[in-house]
């Protein structure tokens, strides 16, 4: 059995045993006393309404305030109270339950937090998770994002991730409507709701550590889907490292899951946990692949998940870019580290790496060449409607983003073959070639799920396509929050370009390089 409770990666970096730990401990402490007070304050309220109590019915008291007996109308469904017996994860009982177990002591949700932790978790729904997975539309007859509603109510920690995101965007758009306030006491909250969150990661995984017994398939996806949550949470705090370590346990499950033993498992999934693990599976394989650009490393996994053959995952359904184009970036980030690796050991053959990078440039230019008979097709021909939903296909949209990846790692491969030099003639063509992709979108509202090719192509550009490259983060910046490092991305070009204009400098200089000169280490997407 894979013992995550005990061996979840290396340590957070704020477990050290110092003031970050402390403060940590601190915060969680904090939120189960002011927790605590909250609940005793509202037991003060109720007994004083129920003394001031006339001649009311029985019915009409209840009505007004609810008792421990009986849930709150405002309180969401209950990990603790769905059924699960009917395979495995089963499907929330259609009835409201508390999100504790009801007759719990002090239960952890008194009637304040849960009227805004429902606010905060349609916030979620309707606005964060569009947001982050723009493309990502089931059909109706797929069953739509019920599936997300159900695990997020069905996996307490999940649960509390996902009201935590929702906390700091919603705050972040607060924050950019009223700049003038003072956000001070609002910036503590969202701060205990992410202490929160972790605390409930935590206990989760030592509650499953305490079955000894192996993990099974639903609490692999109960654990997966908390791990993508989170590393979601990392990016929009602007936290640059803890997200490795969550990713890095992803994979570590993603291998179990997909291991042959667990077939059967798999195939007695419910519809929701299916969903699920098909949802985060992609999500997480598509954060392995362009982390790659970031640390200079190989995938954690060789992403099966994503090959037709074997896997079960379409990225263009849920990230914009088809599964041909993120593997041969993969093939380029394994190619990246076999290159480093020899070189440390003085036995590179250049060769050997040109061989290597050209049969992948020739398949990259093979969908390059595809994709744009595809695109040719369509210029004269309506995009085909979905008959589950009536709406159409985004399938201009997916071929033109799926261009820019393919165009982008291009620009990649030859910075690790030929060096980070802009004026290479194949550097300044396959730049061009990016260009001319970005300029094809229709609109800039998917900008922020192209930070990778944005930032890879932009830290290779000459002077005079600079300003290509500052207008677009310009033009996103008008829009309210969203999620990605697309200003962060502008960051690390401007730096790439600021250390390449130093007469003094002879070595090339690419995206890593501006990275470790800020000391940042980020996931471009």
């Amino acid at each position: 059995m894979l013992d995550l409770s005990t061996s979840y990666g290396p340590k957070p970096e704020w477990m050290d045993g110092k003031r970050r730990e402390k403060d940590i401990a601190e915060t969680i402490r904090r939120v189960v006393k002011e927790t605590t007070a909250e609940k005793k304050r509202i037991a003060m309220k109720r007994r004083s309404q129920q003394q001031q109590q006339s001649n009311g019915s029985m019915n009409n008291a209840a009505a007004k305030e609810p008792t421990h007996s009986t849930p709150p109308a405002t309180t969401l469904p209950s990990p603790a109270q769905t059924d699960r017996s009917g395979g495995w994860g089963g499907h929330a009982k259609n009835r409201i339950s508390p999100l504790i177990a009801r007759g719990s002591p002090l239960s952890d949700f008194s009637v304040v937090p849960e009227e805004i932790d429902a606010e905060l978790l349609m916030h979620y729904l309707d606005h964060v998770f569009p947001l982050q997975f723009p493309f990502y539309k089931p059909s109706v007859a797929a069953g739509g994002r019920g599936w997300l509603l159900s695990i997020l109510t069905m996996t307490k920690p999940l649960y509390h991730a996902a009201i935590s995101l929702a906390s700091y965007h919603r705050q972040s758009m607060m924050c950019r409507d009223d700049a003038s306030k003072d956000w001070g006491l609002e910036l503590e909250s969202m701060e205990r709701q992410y202490a929160r969150a972790l605390s409930e990661l935590r206990q989760y995984l030592a509650n499953i550590g305490d079955k000894n017994e192996a993990r099974t398939q639903v609490e692999n996806v109960d654990i997966l889907s908390c791990l993508a949550m989170l590393i979601s949470l990392e990016m929009f705090k602007g936290d640059a490292r803890n997200w490795r370590m969550h990713l890095c346990a992803a994979s570590v499950l993603i291998l179990d899951i997909k291991r042959e033993e667990r077939a059967a498992e798999h195939a007695s999934l419910s519809s929701v946990y299916q969903s699920a693990l098909f949802f985060f599976s992609g999500v997480l394989g598509w954060y392995d692949i362009l982390s790659c650009s970031t640390t200079g490393t190989a995938p954690f996994s060789k992403c099966e998940c994503l090959d037709a053959a074997l896997g079960y995952v379409f990225l263009d359904r849920i990230m914009g870019c088809e599964n041909w184009a993120m593997l041969l970036i993969m093939d380029i980030s394994f190619l990246d580290d076999w290159k480093q690796n020899l070189q440390i050991s003085a036995q590179l053959s250049m060769r050997e790496l040109v061989t290597r990078a050209t049969r992948i440039e020739r398949r990259l230019e093979d969908g390059i060449r595809d994709n744009s008979t595809r695109l040719n097709q369509l210029t004269n021909h309506s995009i085909p409607s979905n008959p589950g939903t009536g709406t159409q296909e985004p399938t201009h949209l997916i071929l033109l983003i799926t261009r820019i990846f393919a165009c982008s790692a291009l620009v990649y491969l030859n910075v690790v073959v030929s060096g980070a030099y802009p004026e290479t003639p194949e550097i300044r063509e396959n730049v061009s070639r990016t260009i001319e992709a970005f300029r094809a979108l229709p609109g800039i509202e998917v900008i922020n799920n192209l930070t990778w090719a944005y930032c890879i192509v932009g830290c290779m550009a000459i002077e005079e396509e600079k300003m290509f490259f500052r207008g677009l983060a310009v033009s996103s910046a008008g829009d309210a929050p969203t999620f990605g490092n697309l200003s962060t991305a502008l960051a690390i070009m401007e730096e790439c370009w600021r250390l390449r204009r130093e007469e003094e400098r002879r070595q090339p200089v690419d995206w890593r390089t501006a990275m470790n000169s800020l000391e940042m280490s980020v996931l471009l997407v």
